[in-house]
């Protein structure tokens, strides 16, 4: 085993949740929820779950849970994980589906006490997607080209970007393979979503090379178009034009705070599931921080709506911006680059909430894709 390679596959699987788990406490949060939280308009600490914190399908499956715990954003990633386990290596997006429809089938026996949130997660965004995928009869009775093509609100989504965000770690180096085996897995997204999850792909495979700077993995990221959607002659790339604008900011910004207001002027009249946003935030702050996890981490989770004279309206959905960060920047810097306890207690609040080993996964990924020697 390549204790380097091990290290960051570890930190993008550990990053990616404790990025959730650091957004997760504020998610939607408004100012004076925030503020309650914090004391201030700003979050910069990791914060515990509040005692009123509920519990929601596609949130928290315990109510008030410890430090740490991840969202939906950390389950799915994980399912991606144990799929390719599973397969011994190998995942295509029949696989990918089929592990769904048997999660939902053997939910009792898998999630116990939270089998009917993680049935709901499930029913509500899997299920019929992964039966039409399959080419399977529709409880709804709806055609499946009509499920397939809904999107989020009919309009791109996030679904690949906070399920598929480890898909880069099967090609350490290759980021046109990355991109394109996530492309293919994205079987949920529509339009440029699928273009956002294929980037995030590419920009963690070039993470894992040893030496790799966050400007030039943010540059891979955008540059890898293996389908050439950036070479029609009359269609803007949306997800590649979106984060250079806010890559243009980063270069702009006095410091990490005016960034993230810089980029809240242009993201606040996007939709909370807008990939330019989920994607484009934590690639602008990875960009900006000069390697730096917490910084990476702690600027996304800040992505926030405002009103006309710039003051704090609310936060977006920081969980997943979060996470996205959290995933680059551990596969950048290795599973060190997070604080000792940061590591520790999320590892430790996954496996007591959700049975989910963070570490076991991580290892198991790395002897399925990359062998046990190295």
């Amino acid at each position: 085993m390549s204790d380097e390679l091990y290290s960051r596959i570890l930190g993008c699987m550990v990053g990616n949740a404790i990025g959730d788990a650091f957004g997760g406490p504020v998610e939607g949060a408004s100012a004076e929820r925030v503020r309650k939280l914090t004391g201030r308009d700003w979050v910069d600490e990791f914060l515990p779950y509040a005692e009123d914190h509920g519990t929601h399908p596609l949130g928290v499956w315990e109510a008030g849970p410890p430090r740490g715990t991840g969202t939906d954003d950390t389950r799915y990633n994980q399912i991606f994980a144990e799929c390719v386990i599973h397969n011994r290596g190998e995942i295509n997006s029949q696989l990918l589906a089929m592990e769904y429809l048997q999660l939902y089938r053997e939910r009792e026996e898998r999630y116990g006490k939270h089998a009917v949130l993680a049935g709901e997660q499930l029913l509500d965004r899997m299920v019929e997607l992964s039966r039409a995928h399959l080419g399977m009869d529709l409880p709804s009775g709806r055609p499946p080209w009509a499920v397939l093509s809904q999107g989020i609100y009919q309009l791109p989504g996030i679904q690949g970007l906070i399920s598929l965000g480890l898909a880069g770690l099967l090609y350490q180096g290759e980021p046109e393979k990355a991109y394109i085996k996530a492309f293919e897995l994205d079987f949920r997204g529509i339009g440029y979503s699928r273009d956002a999850t294929g980037m995030m792909a590419a920009m963690v495979s070039a993470a894992l090379d040893r030496g790799a700077t966050a400007k030039e993995v943010v540059k891979v990221g955008l540059e890898t178009d293996p389908f050439e959607f950036g070479k029609r002659k009359y269609d803007e790339r949306v997800i590649a034009a979106g984060v250079t604008k806010l890559i243009e900011l980063a270069d702009e910004a006095t410091d990490d705070r005016s960034l993230v207001e810089a980029i809240s002027r242009f993201v606040t009249h996007l939709h909370f599931y807008d990939p330019v946003d989920v994607l484009g935030t934590p690639v602008a702050a990875l960009y900006y921080s000069g390697e730096d996890p917490i910084r990476t981490i702690v600027m996304a989770v800040n992505d926030r709506y405002v009103d006309a004279e710039g003051n704090l309206v609310g936060l977006r959905d920081v969980d997943c911006t979060g996470s996205v960060a959290g995933a680059l920047a551990g596969a950048l810097n290795g599973i060190e680059a997070f604080p000792d306890d940061w590591v520790a207690e999320t590892i430790d609040a996954n496996k007591q909430v959700y049975g989910i080993d963070l570490e076991r996964n991580a290892r198991r990924f790395y002897e399925a894709v990359y062998g046990s020697a190295g």
